[in-house]
């Protein structure tokens, strides 16, 4: 079974459940006290809308996935971190993975709770593989995942907003408390500011979904939404912690490169920004300018046009990507 997510919502369907909006208590009795003690609350009991739009259902079961991968990540490390240890980081830095790792199953609960409410498919977990060999290696993986969780529920947020208002204090609440984890492991990790942008940075559902392909073993789903995948692209050089925001960028992609390209940059709540790209001599290389004007961790692209005035137009017209380039 594969589900369909839409860039762009036209005639909306609508999922509803007659009664009154009353909490089922299932995936709450499926979270041990433990976890919620340690993530310090459960799923919110407040009830849930009378009815939801199949395109909102559709983004939650994107959402879960995404919170799938991330609770793997951190139930995996909080093992790994035991043996790897945390010489060199903050005392407390196992603690406090213990206790993202517990939010994070809480998260997925939450939207679990919401999928089961309204009678939608939840998202079963797949397999994942993580690059990360010790805490340091994790921990600045753990940044990057963060940070598309985070673009990813301000895109769900943003989509609800005008056409199912009543999640926005669920959505709010937790793109909150993922920020609240992304400082952490800015600061413990990559020893920058844990506030570097006066705000943080919106990326598409299927940008998501193709950020998180690297992590999933092939074929270990049951359920993966039906979105297009992009070629994947990486940056090869400035290496470091951050590039800065001024200089050159070097990006390597399989993606077949032909005509005028240029690079498109979402970052903050900022109109996109195209900067041209110059072939290396190296095979799949591309080079280009690190856009002034940007912070914290921006997204790139390659695109064949310069029209787009949102993360959702420049979705349409990706052929390559995104790639996570942290400015600052």
């Amino acid at each position: 079974m594969r589900l369909t997510t839409s860039i762009s919502v036209a005639l909306l369907a609508v999922v509803s459940v007659t009664g009154a909006p009353t909490r089922r208590q299932v995936s709450q009795t499926n979270l041990s006290a433990d976890v919620v003690l340690i993530a310090g609350g459960n799923v919110p009991n407040a009830g849930f809308p009378t009815a939801l739009s199949e395109s909102t259902i559709n983004d939650i079961q994107v959402a879960n996935f995404l919170e799938n991968l991330e609770s793997a990540f951190f139930q995996a490390a909080v093992t790994n971190i035991t043996t790897w240890g945390t010489t060199g980081f903050p005392d407390d830095t196992l603690d406090i993975i213990r206790r993202v790792a517990a939010q994070e199953q809480v998260h997925v609960a939450t939207f679990e709770d919401i999928l089961t409410h309204f009678k939608a498919a939840v998202i079963p977990p797949c397999q994942y593989r993580f690059p990360v060999t010790d805490t340091a290696s994790f921990l600045k993986l753990a940044q990057v995942i963060t940070s598309v969780g985070i673009g990813a529920v301000i895109n769900l947020a943003a989509t609800t907003s005008i056409i199912d208002p009543a999640l926005i204090q669920n959505l709010a609440s937790t793109v909150t408390n993922e920020a609240r984890q992304d400082a952490f492991f800015r600061q413990a990790a990559l020893g920058l500011v844990p506030n570097p942008t006066p705000q943080d940075t919106q990326i598409s559902a299927i940008w998501a979904l193709n950020l998180a392909l690297p992590f999933v073993v092939p074929n270990s789903c049951a359920l993966f939404p039906e979105v297009p995948i992009f070629p994947a692209m990486t940056v090869v050089a400035p290496t470091g912690n951050s590039t800065g925001d001024n200089g050159t960028i070097t990006f390597s992609t399989m993606a077949a490169v032909s005509g005028n390209m240029s690079i498109a940059w979402i970052n903050q709540a900022n109109l996109p920004v195209f900067t041209p790209v110059t072939r290396s001599r190296t095979a799949g290389q591309l080079t280009t300018s690190i856009p002034p004007g940007l912070g914290g961790m921006a997204f790139a692209a390659l695109v064949n046009q310069t029209t787009a005035k949102d993360v959702t137009a420049l979705t349409t017209m990706t052929l390559a990507g995104p790639a996570t380039v942290q400015i600052s």
